[in-house]
């Protein structure tokens, strides 16, 4: 029997420097670890990137490299490494942010 992780909730998303995005997160303590989905798409099909942040008790992360007058989506899932396996929680809402500086 496997269970999976419960999700967590994205806070706050936030243009804070050229292109640079600060994504902040609700901690889930039972965590290994948090797996951050952005694209300029909305259904995240193409152009989609994910970043690994390892452990729990981070609850945020910078997002570079983006471009300036898009709009990104970005959403999270948390995962539970048991063993050599990780289990992943369904995705958090997606929050959507504009770049303007």
């Amino acid at each position: 029997v496997t269970v999976k992780p419960t999700g967590t909730k994205i806070s706050n998303v936030v243009n804070t420097a050229k292109g640079k995005v600060t994504v902040k997160w609700k901690k889930n303590s039972l965590a290994s670890g948090y797996v951050i989905q952005y694209s300029t798409d909305k259904q995240f099909k193409t152009g989609v990137k994910t970043v690994t942040v390892n452990g729990a008790k981070t609850t945020q992360k910078v997002l570079s490299k983006l471009q300036k007058g898009k709009s990104y989506y970005v959403r999270l899932a948390v995962y539970k490494k048991v063993g050599s396996n990780k289990y992943y929680s369904s995705w958090s809402g997606t929050k959507i942010v504009k770049i303007k500086k």
